[in-house]
């Protein structure tokens, strides 16, 4: 289904967060930048990257912001971290071996072991753990316009390809069921806008949800699985975050901002957002207090 959106021109104050559904509250209030927030699965924990010791580096906090600590400490960039399903670990991405590998962090020691792919022909980037904790979802880049979508076992053996195209395929998100998983990618745009994907776990029934001439990025599936959070670029090229349902119908637009809003994760009850939004001159971890849909009551 093609979706039409219809836009409404809103005068707001530059320094005003506004949600068509609830309250935003900043959490990191830091003047670097933080980004790519989640929330653990117990709800009490958040985990983000920050630049704020003069690198990308990872970062943890309670989920009222408090508490603030950070978890790596190296002199390369250590990015996009994501929980395991247990909640005692969790996987990044680094360039400290000089490429970009994926590593698994130990919360309880702070060990750090590297998932070492065999024949990966690329640069492994937006790794997530899938819901059993058993495999591993993450884009294979080989350039800035070429990447795909690959599973592999948790210790990096059994790689599997769900997409292969010259394409940029970017960004897995499980299903809670750990039966799909969310993409966005380029191949039918020829690599002009990014539009949204869902996928079969074994590469099979990849459908497309989204159809709008600017990118539709950073999909993230509802823990109930009935809706997916996504960032959609205005005409003017500000991002802005909308809510679709899982078959791609219904989208809304959840923010009006002058500044973007980006980078969503749900919380576990499906009440909050977790979204890396710019505020007062830098990217903040920002929670947002979602409305229940009556729809899907």
């Amino acid at each position: 289904m093609k979706i039409t959106f219809l836009y409404i021109v809103l005068l707001i104050p530059a320094t005003m967060a506004f949600s068509q559904n609830g309250e935003e509250k900043v959490l990191t209030h830091h003047e670097a930048d933080d980004r790519y927030g989640s929330y653990s699965p117990d709800g009490a924990h958040i985990i983000f990257e920050s630049n704020r010791d003069g690198n990308w580096e990872i970062y943890s906090m309670d989920a009222d912001g408090k508490n603030q600590q950070r978890l790596t400490n190296n002199e390369a960039d250590d990015r996009r971290p994501s929980w395991h399903p247990n909640g005692k670990k969790i996987i990044f991405e680094s360039d400290r071996s000089g490429t970009n590998q994926l590593y698994v962090l130990s919360l309880r020691n702070r060990k750090i072991k590297p998932v070492n792919i065999e024949g990966l022909d690329g640069e492994p980037i937006f790794a997530r753990f899938s819901p059993d904790g058993k495999e591993i979802a993450f884009s294979c880049k080989k350039s800035d316009d070429t990447s795909n979508i690959m599973i592999i076992s948790k210790n990096g053996k059994k790689v599997k390809s769900l997409t292969s195209n010259p394409f940029r395929s970017h960004y897995p998100n499980w299903s809670p069921d750990g039966k799909m998983l969310l993409f966005f990618s380029r191949h039918e745009t020829d690599n002009e806008d990014d539009e949204i994907y869902k996928i079969n776990r074994d590469g099979s029934g990849e459908k497309r949800l989204t159809h709008w001439p600017k990118h539709n990025f950073c999909p993230s599936w509802s823990n109930d699985g009935k809706r997916i959070a996504y960032v959609t670029s205005m005409q003017d090229n500000r991002p802005e975050i909308f809510i679709m349902d899982a078959n791609g119908e219904n989208a809304s637009r959840v923010t009006y901002n002058n500044d973007g809003d980006t980078l969503p994760n749900w919380s576990m009850d499906n009440k909050k957002l977790l979204i890396t939004a710019y505020r007062n001159g830098n990217y903040e971890i920002c929670e947002l207090s979602i409305d229940p849909d009556p729809a899907h009551k």
